[in-house]
């Protein structure tokens, strides 16, 4: 108990120092007298001249001023040297790629490339695979294999929102329904078959 009733008259002493001494006329008197160069630094700064810079200039500082522990004035683009692999050019896709792809990258590539030559190639690569394309659901289907019929899945169908295969055993919306059922909204092999222009 006593150390803390001593602890406590310290700090208060401490403050009342920096409120009689730092904190006042006094202290500021030890400011302009610059007696101290640390405390001259904090308070007043440094002058930009001599480190290296030109106020009189109309040109920018920023292009010439490398810093203050910098020996020389900056020469703009710093200098490095590149790895000869930054000159290489990565190989060009080919078509026959596709085939070689798993069927989440043939779903990246047609969802995150919309409008994009790509995005017809893997359509066409997954219309191979027997993946079809519901244009009123905006899902990709596949009829259900016999492993897969076990468990009464009819379709399965690639969940976007998720990004993984589901199976589809429910009833159908009612907008399906009446347009022709499941199969009816599932766009043709030739609808989705890139066509080049031709010269």
């Amino acid at each position: 108990m006593r150390q803390q009733r001593i602890a406590a008259a310290a700090a208060d002493t401490t403050v009342s120092l920096c409120v009689t001494v730092i904190c006042s006329l006094t202290g500021l008197l030890r400011v302009i007298r610059m007696t101290d160069p640390d405390l001259n630094m904090l308070a007043l700064g440094s002058d930009l001249t001599t480190l290296g810079l030109n106020l009189d200039s109309s040109e920018v500082l920023y292009a010439t001023f490398a810093g203050p522990w910098a020996e020389g004035p900056s020469s703009g683009e710093p200098q490095f040297q590149l790895p000869q692999c930054y000159y290489m050019q990565p190989p060009s896709l080919k078509t026959t790629h596709f085939s070689k792809f798993t069927l989440e990258t043939l779903f990246y590539i047609f969802y995150a490339m919309p409008s994009d030559i790509l995005q017809a190639y893997a359509a066409q690569e997954l219309y191979l695979r027997d993946w079809r394309f519901h244009a009123d659901l905006k899902l990709w289907l596949k009829r259900a294999t016999a492993a897969d019929s076990a468990a009464q899945v009819r379709f399965i169908f690639f969940d976007h929102n998720v990004w993984e295969r589901r199976g589809f055993s429910g009833p159908l919306p009612m907008s399906v329904a009446v347009g022709g059922g499941l199969t009816g909204g599932l766009m043709s092999e030739e609808d989705v078959r890139v066509k080049l222009p031709v010269a």
